[in-house]
């Protein structure tokens, strides 16, 4: 009988020895949610259109090549508000590992509890965020960086415009294309016109409404279609809103057909974060994908292919491609952005828009 008991408390002993190499060895295995995997799975959610093509390319594919046991699967939105109520309809039931948006939404999902925490145990790249864009709470950092911009057609403006100005300008009148709120663009749009009217946002935003309704007749369409770069290059109108890096991008592709350009009155900055949601289904092998993507080689990859500005302090950008992408170091005339304020009044914001300013 002693001998039965000490033979199956070895047989024990082994199994459970066997389960600890088997653990420790694993790499892909979802166990150690403190740390990060070589294989797995990721299911992403960003940006679609041109965003995803390149960032799949600078990004992902070489991840893919250093991790190929890790499968990326890509689930693509036009906005951050589209992956904001993805996300909300899969709290209970997360499907979601990480999501890539803008920080006036990935605000508003840290406030809902959709996102966990990240700390440099389980993404070590992130020390190399500048400090200034790190959430204080330690939720989702700053990924890459833009501003908005105003887009132009070069025949009909040989100089870039230098003012916000010219969108009210009737010689313009029915070739100008404006982005509406729930877009960053709108939103934007509406704080910088509060400045040049020289009211504070965050207190009102009536005398921005009363200008943006003496705009708003001479505007040709609130939702650019297919979008707001290409209604410029195909000559449906001649000025819009924009953002740098993708009108960086798409000046090249259309033989700088299209501008893009920073008015003096300043710009806010389009900055996006990456978040891990919460109680995600493949967590280790998202913080892999995390870290690689706040990789020196990840930003200055992305940065050449879509005129992103890196997060990161590591990143070296050839000369041709710094001079292209948003400043970073207090060059840019940038309104500040109250992304905490912002992402309380977008509803009431865009209800504004539909209500007073979008008259067709």
């Amino acid at each position: 009988m002693r001998a039965t008991f000490k033979g199956k408390m070895a047989a024990m002993a082994a199994l459970s020895s066997a389960v600890l190499v088997l653990s420790g060895c694993g790499g892909g295995s979802e166990a150690a949610s403190s740390g990060s995997a070589t294989s797995g799975e990721v299911n992403l959610i960003a940006y679609s259109g041109v965003w995803q093509d390149q960032y799949t390319a600078a990004v992902i594919e070489p991840f893919k090549a250093k991790y190929p046991d890790i499968k990326i699967n890509y689930a693509s939105k036009r906005s951050s508000a589209e992956m904001l109520s993805a996300l909300q309809g899969q709290k209970n039931n997360p499907a979601t590992d990480v999501a890539i948006m803008d920080n006036s939404v990935s605000t508003t999902g840290n406030k809902q509890g959709l996102f966990e925490k990240i700390d440099t145990d389980g993404v070590p790249n992130l020390a190399n965020v500048q400090e200034k864009f790190r959430d204080k709470e330690g939720y989702g950092p700053v990924a890459m960086l833009d501003a908005v911009g105003l887009v132009y057609d070069t025949a009909t403006f040989p100089e870039a415009p230098k003012s916000w100005k010219v969108l009210w300008d009737p010689a313009y009148a029915g070739k100008i294309n404006v982005n509406a709120p729930p877009s960053l663009l709108g939103l934007s749009l509406t704080a910088i016109t509060s400045k040049m009217e020289g009211e504070d946002y965050a207190q009102s935003i009536d005398s921005a409404v009363e200008r943006l309704k003496e705009m708003a007749p001479g505007v040709q369409t609130f939702a650019p279609n297919p979008d707001e770069y290409q209604n410029v290059i195909t000559g449906q109108t001649v000025l819009g809103l924009g953002q740098n890096a993708r009108g960086q991008f798409y000046s090249d592709q259309s033989n700088k057909k299209m501008g893009v350009t920073f008015p003096e009155e300043g710009t806010v900055y389009q900055i996006n974060t990456i978040n891990l949601v919460k109680d995600a289904p493949h967590t280790a092998a998202a913080k892999t994908f995390v870290d690689y993507a706040l990789s020196a080689e990840a930003q200055t990859a992305f940065a050449k292919a879509l005129f992103y500005a890196p997060s990161v302090t590591n990143a070296e950008l050839p000369a041709d491609v710094k001079d292209r992408v948003v400043p970073t170091d207090g060059s840019l005339n940038i309104v500040p952005l109250d992304v905490e304020f912002l992402s309380s009044a977008r509803d009431k914001w865009t209800d504004t828009w539909k209500r007073q300013i979008i008259t067709k």
